[in-house]
């Protein structure tokens, strides 16, 4: 099984089918076939093939899934570089993915070529002309895509997703969302981060559904276009989730949803509950990494409510086992608090990192640096990161339980909680649109209900939660201000 293959059976069952649209352009599952030909063309002719990576730097658009397509078919490794990464960055991750071309919007073409960059390519002009005959030298072994890290604890580091293993995970994603061919997913995070393409693209294609691209809009766009399309399937990071559903439009028997999806960090047991009582729809909380291509853990429409309250993600999807482990990698008992592994279906090495790579992957699991425990009924709840394990026990408690408690309370829309250099724990609310509390207030809140050593020393209230490209919350940028 590879994904040209799944693709491939999508364009010959639903070619008619609107594949992709953004605001700008739809196609089809005809068109993009087509086009997507040309493109592999275009890369073959230009001397690209097996083992070579292609970069590609543009912000959301149909156009730039139509060239990872492209690439796919040519065997040729897409690599996603952020659009918005800054200047003194970009000569890192030029050099990193060792690409003979770059494929971008004619916006940034300047900065990479002064960032090293020999040849670039218009995005919107790749494969464009002429047409081509069909073109496929993809297969289950082919490299699928470069997926960096987000480098927070040091240099990104690009991880090697290889075909088969994703497309299986992707498959088990579909079938957790019950997706068919009607659906409608509306993807809100960028496609540079690895969740659009597991949590979205991917998972349409397996049955032919249509994916729209919101990445970087506003949440009033977002919610005009989830209603002018009818989509069902919203996908969006934790902080977005948030403010979609806080917004005046998030009315029960109005919205089209029948399932939103979370992903990129832990999600709040309100927000869960948020949705269940304003939308009338389950949110699904997914739990995976850059080096998964997929996800190991998942929530179900059918989870019992009861379970997700106390921030269970949900169970592990059919593609891998995920477990929770000893320092010997023996799996733990429900209720013991230990390193989540995964033993297969995991991504092939860190580029350039051979070192990195067997760190990670020693004794033939994944070691994913998260502390998680499970309960009887196998799902899995992350409480933080095993470097913080000496610390947690010192405090009482895990930074993500207090986190939650922030977000109890009435007034908060956005709640991080960080702990700086020195160690000192620091609270950040943002507030919701017409409510008002104080930071002595929301203090008092929190110091009811967890532990002394949990205890931020201070809750800072932000008129807006900072933000990574991709749309977290920006905890490096919120540590540097405790």
């Amino acid at each position: 099984m590879d994904i040209i293959q799944v693709f491939q059976r999508a364009v010959s069952r639903h070619g008619d089918r609107v594949f992709l649209f953004d605001r700008q352009t739809t196609i089809t599952y005809a068109q993009a076939e087509a086009r997507t030909n040309a493109i592999a063309a275009e890369l073959l002719e230009r001397g690209l093939g097996d083992g070579d990576t292609l970069g590609l730097a543009a912000s959301d658009r149909v156009s730039l899934w139509l060239a990872i397509i492209g690439a796919w078919k040519a065997n040729v490794l897409p690599s996603l570089i952020d659009a918005r990464t800054p200047d003194d960055k970009l000569p890192y991750f030029l050099d990193d993915i060792g690409a003979k071309v770059i494929v971008a919007a004619p916006e940034i073409t300047d900065r990479l070529k002064a960032a090293g960059a020999d040849v670039v390519i218009d995005i919107e002009q790749v494969g464009a002309a002429k047409p081509a005959a069909a073109v496929n030298h993809h297969g289950p072994a082919s490299p699928l895509y470069l997926s960096y890290t987000s480098g927070t604890t040091g240099l990104p580091k690009g991880a090697v997703l290889l075909s088969e293993p994703v497309t299986l995970g992707t498959s088990c994603i579909a079938d957790r969302l019950q997706l068919t061919r009607r659906d409608i997913l509306l993807a809100t995070t960028p496609i540079s981060s690895s969740f659009q393409l597991v949590a979205a693209l991917m998972p349409a294609l397996h049955v032919g559904a249509s994916v729209g691209l919101v990445a970087g809009s506003t949440i009033e766009v977002i919610w005009e276009t989830a209603l002018k399309h009818q989509a069902t399937i919203l996908v969006a990071y934790p902080l977005t989730l948030s403010d979609i559903v806080n917004a005046p439009q998030a009315v029960e028997g109005k919205s089209p949803f029948r399932v939103a999806l979370s992903g990129g960090s832990s999600l709040a047991p309100r927000l869960k509950r948020d949705y269940q009582q304003r939308l009338g729809i389950s949110l699904l909380e997914s739990y995976g990494q850059s080096e998964l291509g997929g996800f190991m853990v998942m929530g179900a429409p059918h989870d019992a409510p009861q379970t997700l309250a106390v921030g269970f993600a949900g169970r592990p999807l059919a593609d891998r086992l995920a477990y929770i482990g000893d320092a010997d990698g023996q799996e733990l008992p429900a209720g013991e608090i230990g390193e989540v592994l995964v033993t297969h279906g995991f991504f092939d090495e860190y580029r350039n990192k051979p070192e990195q790579t067997a760190a990670s992957k020693r004794g033939g699991v994944l070691h994913t640096g998260d502390l998680g425990i499970s309960n009887e009924d196998g799902y899995i709840k992350v409480v933080g990161r095993v470097s913080e394990a000496d610390t947690a026990r010192q405090r009482g408690g895990f930074l993500r339980e207090v986190e939650d408690t922030y977000y109890e309370h009435e007034a908060v829309q956005h709640a991080v909680v960080v702990a700086g250099a020195n160690g000192v724990i620091g609270g950040f609310v943002e507030l919701k649109a017409g409510q008002t509390t104080s930071a002595e207030q929301l203090q008092q809140f929190v110091a009811a209900q967890v532990p002394a050593g949990l205890l931020p020393q201070k809750t800072i209230i932000l008129d807006k939660m900072p933000r990574t490209f991709s749309g977290k919350a920006d905890r490096l940028t919120l540590s540097q201000q405790v």
